[in-house]
């Protein structure tokens, strides 16, 4: 009897889409940046020297619309990107008595008390990241426990009637193309009434 059989191509394609079904909810928490943090930042680095770089010619300093983060009192946050609300001048190095070291472009090293609510905000940002790539895990590991039980399409679609919306379209055409041709009704020019007759006499009559 013909039917689609779970092929590597298919199995790699469903797993494919799994993952795929969490991609708007991983940009969503991605994106969910807190907007003030580049600011905040960026003012807490150089509060002490604010007014003395905007009293000189901007000639004497670099710019940046955003501030980097590698790190936060050791912890690493993975080079987390604040963008700022316009451009700051920013120095070349940053002095010995600031709590932060290294630079913009490499990210920096913050460091001491004064960043402890930032800090539990970013925690709670990546808090959510990991929770929807817990999620996606979890599904994806679940959709391929379905497609492995099975060696046909027909009977995991019988199990999880969703997995349908995982296949690719042409796997669907031609599950599609096997369910009609299961469906035709075979005719053949025999009398099956009378062979059932004949088979129930038979063992009546041994």
């Amino acid at each position: 009897m013909a039917t689609v059989r779970f092929s590597k191509e298919l199995k790699d394609a469903i797993v494919k889409n799994a993952g795929h079904m969490f991609d708007k909810q991983m940009d969503a928490a991605r994106g969910n940046v807190n907007s003030t943090w580049g600011d905040r930042i960026y003012e807490i680095i150089h509060r002490k020297y604010i007014p003395s770089m905007n009293a000189l010619p901007m000639c004497f300093f670099s710019t940046t619309e955003e501030m980097k983060v590698s790190k936060i009192n050791g912890k690493e946050v993975g080079g987390l990107v604040c963008k700022t609300t316009a451009k700051r001048v920013i120095p070349n190095q940053l002095p010995n008595d600031v709590p932060a070291k290294g630079k913009d472009y490499y990210g920096y090293d913050l460091i001491g008390n004064e960043w402890e609510d930032i800090a539990q905000e970013i925690a709670d940002y990546q808090a959510n990241i990991l929770a929807v790539a817990d999620k996606k895990k979890a599904f994806v590991a679940s959709v391929k426990k379905v497609i492995e039980a099975h060696a046909t399409l027909a009977p995991a679609l019988k199990m999880w009637q969703p997995l349908w919306d995982l296949i690719p379209e042409e796997y669907k055409e031609r599950h599609r193309q096997v369910v009609e041709r299961e469906k035709k009704e075979v005719k053949v020019d025999v009398d099956l009434s009378a062979l059932t007759a004949q088979v129930v006499f038979n063992k009546l009559t041994r």
